[in-house]
């Protein structure tokens, strides 16, 4: 009894820092939602207060993806050759103090700017889970790791509205953006006293440009990457579809209410999260590659359904919203399995590949959103026909040009 009970507190010392691990690195990937989805319910009143039109609101969001995509990309490689948490420090004080100037930025020129650097800063935080990941724990481990981490990536988006919403209410839209400076305020303080530094810091001389170029170069020749990197950022395009596509769809084709429409947006989101959940059980009998040879096919046919069937204007509501809960539900068995196998061959330079592998996904989402606006054609089929399109996209990647590796 005297020998196990040090071996009981370590064991329980060793779940308690997992499980900080996995909240801090929860948090960190909801950065994107959070930013984005936080502030949408306070565009009119924004807007008004800043005597701009909706449309040169819409700048703001723009500014915002596009400083999360370059943002990923210049991240990677300095948390691979300065570090995890010097990198980490640096770049959410930006997103702390930029988050400060959006709330007191005296025009929509500043905020976009401000947006800009905010997402600039986020975006160290989006890029870094997938390599602590990586690192610390063991492969099977992390595919497990990842569905955690997608709980509280999914319940985000849907949390985030209301949070924004309920701001807007009892205070103005300001204390939207300083709510999330607190939050990653907060979160800088935790990764000083909860996360681990376990990395194979790249230190090969002082850091230059071309460090960044030689290192993006690397992750071209590493096949197997590329095609778990593009298969998974493109089918990811799926849930950028959806979000793109749902208020169209529900509150212009359906016309349900708005408060209704909040309501099915959160059903087809819980298609991701108790799928995701529902992954680190399946693990324990299969493997990622095992699970994706069945999920991703079964995504695309589900897509097929959906698209058929709103084009022959045979989609009602609740089977509308029964095939996206489905397809959703595929995307969260594909997401933690793909980004596992896209970084195993990694030891060194996770960083980097997670920072490629982030902002394809984004850019592919941008691609994705804009284009069911674009295109809407007044029913469910544009969104429909967008989301079979990813599912296609990605099946062909894996299975027809990546059929070797798939198959070794």
């Amino acid at each position: 009894m005297v020998i196990l009970q040090p071996i009981q507190k370590t064991h329980m010392t060793q779940v308690a820092n997992r499980t900080k691990i996995i909240l801090i690195l929860g948090i960190l990937s909801a950065i994107g939602p959070l930013s984005i989805d936080m502030y949408l319910p306070a565009f009119k009143n924004i807007a008004s207060a800043l005597q701009c039109s909706q449309e040169e609101m819409g700048y703001t969001l723009s500014s915002f993806f596009f400083g999360i995509c370059l943002g990923q990309l210049i991240s990677g490689p300095l948390l691979d050759h300065f570090g995890r948490k010097n990198v980490l420090y640096i770049g959410l004080s930006l997103y702390v103090l930029s988050s400060i100037a959006c709330a007191f930025a005296p025009s929509v020129e500043v905020l976009t700017l401000f947006r800009l650097f905010q997402a600039l800063g986020g975006s160290v935080g989006m890029v870094a889970p997938n390599a602590v990941i990586r690192e610390t724990f063991e492969e099977k481990e992390r595919p497990k790791i990842m569905s955690l981490m997608i709980l509280i990536l999914g319940v985000s988006p849907i949390l985030a509205p209301s949070l924004g919403s309920l701001l807007l209410v009892t205070a103005s839209w300001k204390a939207i953006f300083l709510v999330l400076a607190g939050i990653l305020l907060v979160i800088l303080f935790l990764i000083k006293s909860w996360l681990p530094e376990k990395t194979n810091r790249e230190h090969g001389g002082a850091f230059r440009i071309s460090t960044i170029l030689q290192a993006y170069k690397a992750l071209f020749k590493e096949k197997e990457y590329l095609i778990f990197a593009f298969a998974g950022a493109i089918g990811a395009g799926s849930i950028f579809s959806f979000v793109g596509g749902a208020p169209l769809t529900f509150l212009t084709y359906y016309q349900v209410s708005e408060s209704k429409f909040g309501l099915l947006f959160a059903i087809v989101a819980s298609g991701i999260i108790s799928a995701s959940q529902l992954n680190h059980i399946v693990l324990k009998k299969y493997s990622s590659l095992q699970v994706l040879r069945v999920t991703l096919p079964t995504q695309l046919g589900l897509a097929l359904i959906l698209a058929v069937l709103s084009k022959l204007n045979l989609l009602t509501m609740e089977l509308n919203i029964f095939l996206l809960f489905l397809i959703m539900g595929c995307q969260g068995f594909n997401f933690p399995n793909v980004a596992t196998l896209a970084l195993r061959p990694f030891h060194r330079g996770a960083g980097t590949a997670s920072a490629m592998l982030g902002s394809i996904q984004m850019a592919w989402g941008a691609v994705c959103s804009v284009l069911v606006g674009l295109l809407f054609d007044g029913t469910p089929f544009t969104m429909a026909i967008i989301i079979f399109g990813c599912a296609a996209l990605a099946n062909t990647i894996l299975f027809i040009v990546g059929r070797k590796i798939v198959k070794s």
